[in-house]
């Protein structure tokens, strides 16, 4: 099991932890540049952590952020980084997606021990709010042996969405903004508005305070369960293109949730197929939306 940790915890691991390494995982859509920022100020000692670096750069891929699988490739990559296998990794971001979650997740699939993960409650507002050092550059990197497994379990395909929904035994919950999910403008062209029939709108915004910081899981557990969410019942976690649904997982990990993925492809995949069969003659049941 992954954990969240304060900024207090993060100071004094950073002082005194062995084999750990503070990874900023920000990453923006639009016109901001996160590895600008993160060379103008970012936790001292920290190193930057490009979450594109480790997407799959096929033409045939459903989006830019589908997630490579090639272990020899991530294993470069993570190791160029300067992380084996032991390290603990503190992930945190200065992002609205919340993109530190993302990054955690994809070191699940890489086979990274989950109790090895940690990510910083509130990020780098939190961290610059409790008065932590921060500096400025790029710094320096040694490279490290890294041996990536890739844990498919923890992801979710098209082939496997689509024999969910014709033999429901997973819940999908979608987190993108519920103006979204009830089937505004999507900001991606070609792409057709609405959801994935039968699942649940639980927005990302629903999951974090006003600060920033995470809500309690005991209110997380809560809102679930208002919108209709079976807690017995294994969850996938969908979102636009695969960048915030990893928070939801990232929450049912600290809950202990016994089974849960994150479907990569997300309604850019979904939602860029032609109406399939299987979704003309459902009927769908009533979905209820999370709300502040």
């Amino acid at each position: 099991m992954p954990w969240l940790i304060n900024c207090a915890q993060l100071d004094k691991f950073r002082k005194s932890q062995k084999n750990l390494i503070i990874l900023d995982a920000s990453f923006h859509h639009g016109e901001r540049n996160a590895k600008q920022e993160f060379l103008e100020k970012h936790i001292l000692d920290a190193h930057f952590f490009d979450i594109d670096l480790f997407s799959d750069p096929s033409p045939d891929a459903a989006h830019p952020h589908m997630l490579i699988s090639d272990e020899k490739r991530i294993s470069e990559l993570v190791g160029s980084l300067g992380i084996r296998n032991d390290y603990k990794i503190i992930f945190y971001d200065n992002s609205e997606l919340h993109t530190a979650a993302r990054a955690l997740w994809q070191f699940k699939m890489f086979g990274h021990s989950p109790n090895l993960l940690y990510i910083l409650d509130g990020g780098f507002k939190a961290w610059e709010r409790f008065g932590g050092k921060t500096e400025s550059g790029q710094p320096t990197i040694t490279p490290k042996t890294y041996t990536a497994h890739f844990e498919p379990a923890f992801l979710r395909t098209l082939t496997q969405m689509k024999n969910n929904f014709n033999t429901p035994a997973e819940q999908i919950v979608d987190v993108r903004h519920a103006v979204r999910y009830s089937g505004g403008p999507e900001p991606r062209p070609g792409i057709r508005p609405g959801h994935i029939p039968g699942s649940y709108s639980f927005p990302t915004a629903s999951m974090f305070d006003k600060e920033g910081n995470f809500l309690s899981l005991e209110k997380i557990r809560k809102k679930l369960i208002e919108i209709g969410v079976d807690l017995n019942t294994p969850i996938i976690s969908s979102c636009g293109s695969g960048m915030t649904a990893p928070i939801l997982d990232f929450l049912l990990d600290l809950m202990n949730y016994p089974q849960h993925a994150v479907y990569n492809g997300s309604w850019t995949q979904w939602g860029n197929e032609k109406l399939f069969e299987g979704e003309k003659s459902l009927t769908e049941r009533p979905s209820e939306t999370c709300v502040d």
